[in-house]
């Protein structure tokens, strides 16, 4: 299972502090995949959830199903597409106190779980990413329902400078296994898991053998926000997939576009 190259593995083990946090570690490779790494939990993230605030002080203003709903009507408004993608196998051994990174790593985009501090046993935690997809909007669809569909406070707030999610790397599904301070893996069971972490409602999670569980519940993990021109509420103008050097959202200018024309280009 966890011999397929196209795997993400990463271990984390609780001791010592090294040079590089876990954390940052973490925050840098979705920042080297062109996405703003989420940096605290927001459980309705996803591609039309309007946002504000900072990197590090995220609000969300309304969930993607207000503004950018997946069904209008009875039928699909063809926002929301996604595609498969590969990440580069990275494998990374960090030390890191427990409930602290490994938390913040559970934790921040959609919450996962919480390790539990009265579980003594657990040293090392490895965590398997398999399978991760791209989610964006389908900007022609967008330019449509701009005026054919949105509510008219969804269309007022994007048109007086309102930022959404206009694409998010999500992860798909992960294993982990356990290990104790002897560097042992952990023998786990529906109760044992129980004892070593809380999880957070609605993740889906099961027993994959004697000494592995998987998560299969989407976590979206990084993001790009997007803003559109204010005399037209189908047009995305602005498009923000990094910060500055101050951690403010580095939003840069896109093409303008008419009849539908360009709703892809870079900037």
């Amino acid at each position: 299972m966890f011999l397929d190259s196209r795997i993400l593995v990463v271990g984390l083990v609780f001791g010592s502090l090294v040079a590089c946090s876990p954390k940052t570690t973490y925050e840098n490779f979705i920042s080297d995949q062109g996405y703003i790494p989420f940096q605290q939990p927001l459980a309705d993230v996803g591609v039309g959830a309007l946002l504000a605030g900072s990197p590090d002080q995220l609000r969300i203003i309304s969930p993607a199903k207000t503004c950018f709903p997946a069904t209008y009507n009875g039928g699909d408004t063809m926002l929301h597409q996604s595609t498969a993608t590969q990440l580069p196998e990275i494998s990374k051994k960090m030390s890191i106190s427990a409930g602290m990174d490994a938390n913040i790593i559970a934790g921040n985009g959609t919450p996962l779980f919480k390790l539990k501090t009265s579980y003594k046993h657990l040293k090392t935690l490895e965590v398997h990413i398999d399978g991760a997809s791209i989610e964006y909007l389908d900007e022609i669809a967008f330019a449509m329902w701009a005026y054919s569909g949105m509510p008219e406070a969804c269309r007022s707030y994007l048109m007086n400078g309102g930022s959404f999610i206009r694409q998010a790397l999500r992860v798909d599904k992960m294993y982990f296994q356990f290990k104790n301070e002897k560097g042992g893996l952990i023998a786990i069971n529906t109760d044992k898991i129980k004892e070593i972490m809380d999880f957070e409602v609605n993740v889906t999670w099961e027993i994959v053998d004697s000494y592995t569980m998987s998560i299969t519940s989407p976590k979206y993990v990084g993001y790009h926000l997007a803003k559109v021109n204010p005399q037209d509420p189908g047009s995305i103008a602005y498009i923000a997939s990094d910060v500055t050097k101050k951690g403010q959202f580095d939003f840069k200018p896109v093409q303008s576009y008419t009849n539908y024309q360009g709703l892809m280009s870079s900037y």
